[in-house]
């Protein structure tokens, strides 16, 4: 049966309206504000060469809600934890709707399998983490995802010693960023790490 001139007109016209919908949606994925789009951040676990420090760096981040960090093993063992009493009964210094990890201790120097940890974040607010075997040399770092809140990560050391849990060691309290400097400078690279350039 012969397809009419209308009807072929009304494909036609189907076809185009379809073809621009598609247009509009490839252009408004492609400028679509970065922000929207989840991104990897980088944080290095580096010993020196004669194993007089250990650190993160940078020791501070700030990330939105759905970022990922990766934790990078460059030299010496390390191990990646959430201050929380999942861990070792430490002291609860991230979010109380957040899950708590930890990395164990990384196997090898990367590039080599094991050398790597990551985690995503979703909800907003401080976190704080340590490196076990490092944590009493002042081995942590601070992550803020988002709005900081008025979290555990937010409150001082020892906020809370009727649950007796393990507190934060004092070379490790001194060697967190402010929660401010983290929010205006977005990356803080650890002391460490700019004695060495």
């Amino acid at each position: 049966m012969p397809i009419s001139s209308d009807a072929r007109s009304e494909r036609k016209c189907g076809h185009a309206r379809l073809l621009r919908i598609l247009v509009v949606c490839c252009y408004a994925l492609v400028a679509a504000p970065a922000a929207t789009m989840a991104r990897t951040f980088e944080v290095r676990a580096i010993m020196s060469k004669d194993g007089s420090q250990v650190y993160f760096d940078p020791v501070g981040l700030h990330i939105e809600p759905g970022d990922t960090v990766r934790w990078v093993q460059v030299n010496g063992y390390h191990s990646v934890s959430a201050y929380a009493p999942a861990n070792g009964n430490h002291e609860l210094r991230i979010p109380r709707a957040a899950l708590a990890w930890d990395s164990g201790i990384l196997l090898g120097e990367y590039p080599a399998k094991g050398s790597t940890f990551e985690h995503s974040f979703s909800v907003r607010g401080v976190y704080d983490y340590f490196c076990e075997p490092h944590e009493a040399a002042g081995m942590v770092g601070r992550i803020v995802v988002g709005e900081p809140g008025d979290g555990p990560g937010t409150r001082p050391f020892g906020y809370a010693s009727d649950q007796h849990w393990k507190s934060v060691p004092r070379a490790a309290q001194r060697a967190f960023p402010a929660v401010s400097l983290i929010v205006k400078q977005g990356s803080v690279p650890a002391p460490q790490a700019t004695q060495r350039k």
